[in-house]
């Protein structure tokens, strides 16, 4: 098969759900069963395929997140049950998104050279950059957490799971629109280069019920959201352009740690002037 044969009407019922689980395999610590007989060829060719479910897994994600903050605000400050919120879907994904963002930080802020972003990047071990990136935006999150629950728990269910599926929906815009870096090997190289825009329709549409809420209930918080966040996302683009000429796995969860920010900051808005 070439360039990503991914539509539904190819599939049977039976390889959407193995598309599906490793969606979920890659973008949480769920334990799911390996298929004994997978070879790496077939597993990053259902990886592929199952960037097609990463909102659906997203929005999942934050139905957990939201869910935590909810019922732990029965006995615990704000505040308390927004860290506490973060930390479990932090666990439950492996805190991927926000090692992206400190792998970014700290490659964009040492790095002088293309060069020297991307080995930066490669290395895992935390700099001044990267911690200074982690606390100032997990800090942003927990904050617009905790000020979420005091909207009640229906605004705040919203935002948060459609911050979550909007995130990963931004992460196919950015495989779509910007060029993986070739001269590196790695999944997300193998996966990005191979999306097209029926992805991104059919992800939107398939999660429609994840963040369609979210406007229904204050439409002009949620489009003045998700202008801010495209924004956002349309200057990264170009700043990783410029920096590195093209996207790397943790720039893609940069991407999305960013729009989901925004996101979630921009649904406080409605708590202070709505």
């Amino acid at each position: 098969m070439s360039n990503l044969e991914t539509t539904i009407a190819d599939d049977d019922a039976t390889s959407l759900w193995r598309d599906f689980f490793t969606a979920v395999q890659f973008l949480t610590r769920i334990p799911i069963p390996h298929d004994g007989d997978a070879t790496p060829e077939s597993y990053t060719h259902s990886l592929r395929r199952s960037v097609l479910f990463f909102p659906l897994v997203g929005g999942l994600i934050g139905l957990v997140t939201a869910t935590v903050a909810l019922t732990t605000s029965i006995g615990f400050s704000p505040l308390v049950c927004g860290f506490l919120a973060i930390g479990i879907e932090a666990l439950l994904t492996g805190a991927f998104h926000e090692d992206a963002l400190a792998d970014t930080c700290d490659a964009l802020g040492g790095g002088w050279t293309r060069e020297q972003v991307l080995e930066i990047m490669k290395d895992s071990r935390l700099g001044t950059y990267g911690t200074l990136g982690l606390v100032v935006g997990v800090g942003a999150r927990v904050a617009a957490t905790a000020t979420l629950l005091s909207a009640g728990w229906m605004w705040a269910m919203a935002s948060i799971v459609a911050a979550s599926t909007l995130a990963r929906i931004a992460i196919i815009g950015m495989m779509i629109s910007t060029p993986p870096i070739t001269s590196r090997q790695s999944q997300a190289k193998d996966v990005s280069g191979m999306q097209t825009s029926r992805t991104l329709i059919v992800s939107a549409l398939m999660t429609m019920p994840l963040w369609a809420g979210w406007f229904w209930l204050s439409p002009m918080t949620a489009c003045g959201s998700t202008l801010a966040a495209f924004i956002v996302l349309l200057w990264f683009r170009r700043k990783i352009l410029s920096r590195v000429q093209g996207t790397t796995g943790d720039l893609l969860g940069c991407s999305a740690f960013l729009v989901q920010l925004v996101i979630l900051m921009g649904s406080t808005w409605r708590i202070h002037h709505g």
